[in-house]
């Protein structure tokens, strides 16, 4: 039993098409093809391009762009589309599948009841950071962590010193970091790691040639699991810019979430898949790990949910639908980047016109302008719907968060936009605790008291033609970053 076998079989097709696109465009200079040849690889082309863009819930604005694209250039943004584009993975929901199909064969399907759920939410990350430093000093059996940035910074090399000295002890370390958000850095910074006996893997390198799926496809989640028992999820990375002992004015304003009880090893699952993908180890290696499961430790219900292109649906995007057409009196919403698609975002603005309480809390700035210029029609029609716009000043807010009338709090790595929602791999979880429920609510009640309303002057400068033509563009290529 290798669900992964194939990944070898995927990686070589990559290595044909590549090579033959090339030999095609170098034949087609050189004068070797045929004409009708050549215009019947252009109608393919183009028909390719289309349906993959048909097929990735892209607007129609982003078709617009797209076809003529294709049309001019064929063959050229068809290799684009092939390298880079695309949703989801047929042989990797298999896979994925797989590894589940083993762990309900070995134990009974995750009860996402009887958990302790706590925030971590300093100013700083500085609790994010103590609680990191507790759990990786307190593990006694095996310690698997995933990050999308790992930093060669103070708070980078202190984790990785710690996995460092646990490994020394004999404890079972496993590190997995995504290719792209840790371009470049774990080679050297995890070497110490990897001579104690730890291991190390990266997630879909960039090059087709050598990654299994879309160089577009990122592993966004933020994942750290002690002996099968705690988990922290949220959307911090391990880096000085999401946490640190001091205070600085470059970090992000964020949070995370310490889960103990028989939610976490529903969250180790997810991590072991991701971590089979990468290294094309069989799940049946990890039979004993899939079999554990945490006793009940609380009353809190969290209920995990993985998102990504190996997954035949899109979960977190189901969920969110489930929770906003549901939606009796309000919707919060704290995210960083504001791009939804167009059925939720249709479901934001029928809940505002029905007299709903929808609340939208982003930064001022973020750290990619062009999300901004994109999210600002969202905005304004929201706000002619009768939503309240929040625009949080201090520093960049990065915390994701939404919370539906006040009995359902969604957490994790996922923004509210169309790369998350439909492109990476994240990781979420569905909180159904009164008293988890109101210590998100009081957070998020700090962040909006340093926060200012969506003002008319800023409205208005949103509507003039040329921030019009602006965020149209902006509107189109967002889907794409």
């Amino acid at each position: 039993m290798v669900p992964f076998q194939g990944y070898g079989r995927l990686t070589r097709g990559a290595g044909f098409a590549l090579a033959g696109a090339v030999a095609l465009l170098i034949a087609e200079k050189l004068g070797f093809v045929d004409v009708t040849v050549m215009m019947t690889v252009h109608i393919l082309c183009w028909a390719y391009v289309l349906l993959r863009v048909i097929r990735g819930r892209a607007s129609f604005a982003y078709v617009l762009l797209w076809g003529p694209l294709a049309f001019c250039l064929p063959k050229s943004i068809a290799l684009l589309f092939y390298l880079f584009g695309g949703r989801k993975h047929s042989s990797l929901a298999d896979a994925k599948k797989e590894v589940n199909r083993v762990a309900w064969r070995l134990s009974d399907e995750p009860d996402f009841g009887g958990n302790r759920f706590h925030l971590l939410g300093d100013r700083h990350g500085r609790d994010t950071l103590q609680a990191l430093r507790t759990q990786i000093r307190g593990a006694k059996r095996r310690i698997s962590l995933s990050t999308y940035i790992l930093a060669n910074d103070g708070v980078g090399r202190e984790i990785v010193a710690l996995l460092t000295a646990k490994a020394k002890e004999g404890v079972e370390v496993r590190l997995l970091v995504d290719a792209i958000g840790s371009w470049g850095i774990p080679l050297a910074l995890c070497r110490p790691l990897r001579r104690a006996g730890g291991r190390i893997a990266r997630f879909n390198p960039a090059l087709p040639l050598q990654g299994k799926g879309s160089a577009n496809w990122r592993n966004h989640r933020k994942i750290a699991v002690f002996d099968g028992t705690v988990a922290i999820i949220g959307g911090q990375n391990l880096g000085l810019k999401y946490m640190g002992d001091r205070p600085s004015n470059r970090r992000f304003r964020d949070c995370s979430f310490l889960i103990e009880g028989p939610s976490a090893a529903a969250i180790e699952r997810v991590l072991i898949a991701d971590w089979c993908q990468a290294t094309d180890e069989p799940p049946i290696k990890f039979a004993a790990l899939l079999r554990e499961r945490s006793t009940a430790v609380g009353t809190a219900r969290v209920e995990v949910v993985a998102s990504g292109p190996d997954c035949e649906n899109d979960p977190l995007w189901d969920c969110y639908v489930r929770l906003f057409t549901g939606c009796r009196a309000s919707i919060t919403i704290v995210t960083p980047y504001f791009v939804p698609d167009r059925k939720l975002f249709s479901l934001l603005v029928i809940a505002a016109h029905a007299g709903r309480k929808v609340k939208i809390l982003i930064p001022r700035k973020s750290d990619h302008r062009l999300l901004d210029l994109a999210r600002r029609w969202y905005l304004r029609m929201l706000r002619e719907a009768g939503a309240e716009i929040y625009f949080y000043k201090p520093d960049v807010l990065h915390a994701k968060l939404v919370v539906v009338d006040r009995e359902q709090l969604v957490v994790g790595s996922a923004n509210l936009d169309m790369r998350s929602l439909f492109l990476n791999y994240e990781i979420g979880a569905v909180v159904r605790e009164a008293s988890a429920i109101a210590e998100v609510e009081g957070f998020i009640n700090t962040l909006e008291g340093e926060s200012t309303r969506y003002t008319e002057d800023l409205y208005l400068r949103s509507r003039t033609m040329t921030a019009r033509a602006i965020e149209a563009v902006a509107k189109v290529i967002a889907p794409l970053l």
